[in-house]
């Protein structure tokens, strides 16, 4: 299947109506959407982890090998096997000054939910976040609708309006008074060892939800899309899925700098690059649902 003509905004934005009438469309969140709401992004989480134990921040750079490799760092300082208190530490940088109160309203969550809220339209019922934080939980029980958090599969299904999952650990805001994980995975080996393991129940599920749904990239780097765990993921099915449907979208905002070749690099691996200015990114979400629901209906009325 031909998929360049989707890189066209107003393309993309019919097919992924379609997507989400049918409830095939999966999201796939990165700290990018979490950093709306005041939360650190990764490079300056870290950079307060290594500041906690004491670490130098000479060199750090943007690169996913790079701060990777810092975090690593930082998880030898309390040992291997001390998961909980590396989780208790980055539980700490990540909500440092954060209020619930003042994250409302941010303009992608709002649109976020309005993607995943159930409607005759259809909605997004599955996402896969690589954040840590519960700010999309809270949102979406503050709307009146009921998130499951996963953070160790294999879980039945249940009732829930959506299902968020959590593979890189889930530490919810202490006013949430939620449980969370004993775990948070930072650093290359975990990353490697979780996601680019085969046979690894996040491994096979990741696999099995970009089978069976149209992925939709928000907030993630392309240093992400270029990660040794989750670009071969991409390449495989990309490869069985190629004469039917797009492995999914990839929203890269145009003013962060990356390679002319990124394009052609996602396009190969059947992935729909879509550039959009930051603050666009939000009207685009909302367009997906307005496209979906079709036009408003009026009875018994009249022309004014």
């Amino acid at each position: 299947m031909e998929i360049d003509h989707l890189t066209s905004q107003e393309n993309a934005t019919v097919f992924l109506a379609d997507c989400l009438k049918e409830g095939t469309l999966v999201l796939f969140l990165g700290a990018g959407v979490s950093s709306g709401a005041n939360l650190p992004r990764w490079r300056t989480l870290v950079e307060r982890m290594r500041d906690e134990v004491k670490l130098p921040n000479g060199g750090l750079n943007d690169s996913a090998d790079s701060l990777q490799q810092a975090a690593e760092e930082v998880r030898l300082t309390f040992r291997r096997d001390e998961d909980a208190a590396f989780a208790k530490l980055v539980h700490t940088c990540l909500y440092r000054g954060v209020q619930l109160e003042n994250l409302f309203p941010d303009k992608l969550l709002i649109s976020l939910g309005a993607l995943m809220m159930g409607s005759r339209r259809g909605s997004a019922k599955r996402v896969v976040s690589f954040n840590f934080d519960s700010i999309l939980e809270w949102y979406l029980s503050l709307c009146g609708f009921v998130p499951s958090v996963i953070i160790k599969p294999p879980v039945e299904e249940g009732a829930e309006d959506v299902r968020v999952y959590h593979p890189h650990g889930f530490l919810p805001h202490p006013g949430l008074q939620l449980d969370g994980s004993d775990f948070v995975i930072l650093d290359r080996r975990s990353v490697d060892l979780r996601i680019g393991q085969p046979g690894n129940p996040w491994q096979e599920l990741l696999r099995h939800v970009f089978s069976t749904g149209t992925a939709l990239f928000i907030g993630l780097s392309v240093s992400s899309f270029r990660d040794r765990a989750i670009g071969p993921l991409l390449s495989v099915t990309g490869t069985v899925l190629e004469d039917t449907r797009p492995t999914g979208f990839w929203i890269l905002p145009e003013d962060e700098v990356y390679d002319a070749s990124v394009d052609q690099e996602m396009l190969a691996r059947n992935v729909v690059p879509l550039h959009l200015k930051k603050e666009e990114i939000s009207k685009f979400l909302l367009g997906i649902c307005q496209h979906a629901s079709g036009p408003i209906r009026v009875a018994g009325g009249k022309r004014l």
